[in-house]
């Protein structure tokens, strides 16, 4: 009997919300913010629950119009949900271009 040992650097590689991934998020709110639409954002993270937001505002005194959810659901899983004000959960995917796709169309509405 003999051992292989099997080499796969996309196994080892870091996982989870990556730099350019919320530079996507950003981009699509200063994008929103050039023509007026979104006027504010926050950006929020509680590290014991593994959850992060970034929250797209119509105006700071406003509930939040748009909210990203960032969620990690296992040791190298994460999951993103997009939510909108008044409807709720309107996407849900462990693939953040499925749901980036989706808040591009909601913000694409508002332009």
């Amino acid at each position: 009997m003999s051992f292989e040992v099997i080499n796969n650097p996309a196994f080892l590689r870091n996982s989870g919300f990556t730099k350019k991934e919320f530079k996507q998020l950003d981009a699509l709110y200063l994008r929103a913010a050039a023509e007026k639409v979104l006027t504010y954002r926050s950006v929020e993270c509680d590290f014991d629950e593994g959850v992060a937001s970034y929250t797209y505002y119509t105006s700071e005194n406003q509930p939040p119009f748009l909210q990203f959810v960032i969620r990690k659901v296992g040791p190298r899983t994460m999951m993103y949900e997009l939510y909108l004000q008044k409807k709720g959960r309107i996407a849900k995917s462990g693939v953040f271009s499925k749901v980036v796709q989706r808040l591009q169309q909601e913000i694409e509405e508002l332009l």
